[in-house]
């Protein structure tokens, strides 16, 4: 259904063709089979940075409704009205690969979801202010490289086949790359002159910040450009973390400064640096409205998840308890636990206590 709702087919509004796989087709101009898994995977990244904006708090049955409302509707709304027939792509209004429609929308959802939910709970049951310790950067680490290579085969797959010749694929991938590098590093620094003290999250997290900011002009900038574009998603990355920090706004994963931030730069970028319509390169600040358009009506589509998010919530079905939240949510409600650890003990009784064992057991 989402798929038929975010097709090209159907009026400015919405798609309305292809419901559950009608008229699915292969031939010399379309493949509907690849586009639907392509066009999957931005919702996907939309869901999860709504699922992000939950974590540690909520229920998996207000979630689940919450995110079926989003790739159902919302997302595939949203994604048709970049669609060459959607009414923001016949007003002007230009995004190669999701920094607004994917990354500053998600955003708002992970946003709005946050903001309700109110700050987590600490081990004695006391409302923690303001964003928990990181414990695992590792993890951080890992995941922000799969992210960043899924994106980067996304923003080249945002070329239709045959329609983007070999120099614009390499280009697109290239500056995808420099964005990300300079973004990561003037996050790191940033960082460093800050704290004094080197952060791996602010290198993995700055890259994907980067990434996000440039998959809306990827195909139309040059290298110092896309350079540009990645020192800039750095410091709004380093700047949103500094004002979630103070607004209490509990943002457990950062998306708010990896996607949301660098999404609405992104999408504000092309009526600044793109070569056919940035100001900069001689074109007049007439795109920089458009986009800006853009991005309050995406804005005013996404704070329409609060109205399924605040039924859920005043119902007491959204939240888990406080109970279940000081306590874990993979123990108390998944019963289950993410990371188990051995009975706290010294080490020397530790050690003393094992069974000795031999060499093959």
């Amino acid at each position: 259904m989402g798929f038929a709702f975010g097709d090209d087919k159907g009026n400015k509004f919405i798609g309305l063709s292809r419901f559950a796989g009608a008229g699915y087709g292969v031939d010399a101009s379309r493949d509907d089979y690849t586009n639907l898994i392509f066009q999957s995977v931005g919702a996907i990244i939309v869901s999860s940075l709504f699922g992000l904006g939950t974590l540690e708090r909520s229920r998996f049955f207000s979630v689940s409704v919450c995110l079926a409302v989003i790739s159902g509707f919302l997302y595939p709304t949203a994604l048709h009205w970049i669609q060459p027939t959607g009414w923001l792509s016949k007003f002007g209004f230009i995004d190669f690969a999701g920094s607004s429609y994917i990354h500053f929308f998600g955003g708002v959802t992970a946003l709005v979801v946050s903001i309700f939910l109110k700050e987590r709970r600490d081990q004695a049951g006391n409302v923690h202010p303001g964003i928990f310790p990181h414990h695992s950067p590792i993890n951080i680490g890992y995941g922000s490289i799969i992210l960043s290579v899924a994106t980067l085969i996304f923003i080249n797959g945002a070329n239709q086949e045959g329609k983007t010749d070999k120099y614009e694929q390499g280009l697109i991938a290239v500056n995808t790359l420099i964005a990300a590098t300079f973004s990561a590093l003037t996050s790191f620094v940033a960082q460093y002159l800050k704290t004094h003290k080197t952060s791996l999250i602010a290198i993995a997290r700055g890259s994907v910040a980067g990434i996000v900011a440039i998959s809306a002009i990827a195909n139309d900038v040059r290298i110092w450009e896309s350079a540009l574009t990645g020192t800039l998603a750095g410091l709004v990355y380093i700047v949103l973390i500094l004002v979630i920090k103070r607004s209490h706004v509990d943002d457990p994963a950062y998306t708010l400064a990896t996607h949301l931030g660098p999404g609405l730069l992104g999408t504000l970028l092309v009526g600044v640096l793109t070569l056919s319509n940035g100001f900069v390169t001689g074109h007049g600040f007439k795109q920089f409205g458009l986009q800006l358009v853009g991005v309050l009506a995406l804005l005013g589509w996404g704070l329409l998840i609060a109205l399924f998010v605040i039924p859920l919530k005043g119902t007491g079905v959204f939240k888990i308890n406080p109970f279940q939240e000081s306590k874990g949510i993979d123990t108390s409600y998944a019963e289950g636990e993410a990371i188990q650890f051995i009975d706290e003990q010294p080490e020397p009784t530790l050690l003393s206590s094992t069974p000795k064992k031999g060499i093959f057991q």
